[in-house]
């Protein structure tokens, strides 16, 4: 029997330059760069340390999706924007990685990980981007630069109003600021709002991406795109 061909991951360009995976990554084509925030690498070894059984599950497929995404990408760097463990009692998965990455790691400090021996710093400023993890209020950098962050989970939640729902992560984009869906399989997602005009949401299926219209928010019966 022939083999089943493997389907491409679907990525679009949400600002010139800017590349959005269905992997819950960006990859930036001047820097040659690819950001994931919010990992929360051990969330399931930390609760177990705490007396919740949850499923020991959830470090192999971050670890599985960072290869895939370099060995696709081929990026110089990739960048860890915060959260990246869910506490230091886990954090043996995200040790073991970064003892051999594929490419080398630059890792920002979040709420939930600022003491990690691995942190390089609270923020990265980097040809006109921004980044930061985005859990409290920065300085803003000279020039205009373009905020990128993670921190807040970003999700679309949509009810049909009989039973069916769907909840989706979001990448939010504006001229001025990305806001990063997590790229932890264990996050559930916080609704986001639309705060402003020029804001785009865009919606991350397994196999499509697709922006979010405004009147989808405001309508009583809301239909996807």
């Amino acid at each position: 029997m022939a083999a089943t061909p493997t389907q491409p991951v679907p990525r679009t360009e949400v600002l010139p330059g800017i590349w959005l995976d269905a992997r819950r990554a960006v990859y930036f084509d001047s820097l040659r760069l690819l950001v994931v925030a919010d990992l929360h690498w051990g969330y399931a070894e930390s609760h177990r340390r705490r007396g919740n059984l949850v499923p020991l599950w959830g470090d192999e497929e971050i670890e599985q999706r960072l290869q895939d995404l370099v060995q696709d990408f081929r990026p110089e760097g990739m960048l860890w924007l915060g959260d990246s463990l869910h506490t230091a009692e886990g954090r043996s998965g995200a040790d073991r990685f970064l003892a051999a990455p594929p490419v080398p790691v630059s890792v920002l400090a979040g709420n939930h990980d600022a003491s990690w021996s691995a942190i390089t710093g609270r923020s990265l400023l980097r040809d006109g981007y921004w980044f930061h993890h985005g859990d409290r209020a920065e300085e803003m950098p000279p020039g205009g630069a373009i905020e990128v962050v993670g921190h807040h989970h970003p999700a679309l939640h949509w009810s049909d109003g009989a039973g069916g729902r769907v909840k989706l992560p979001l990448l939010v984009a504006s001229p001025r600021r990305l806001v990063l869906p997590a790229f932890s399989p264990w996050a559930g997602g916080a609704p986001w709002h639309r705060s402003a005009a020029d804001e785009t949401l865009w919606a991350i299926a397994p196999r499509r991406i697709f922006a979010i219209p405004i009147a989808f928010e405001s309508s009583p019966d809301r239909h996807l795109p």
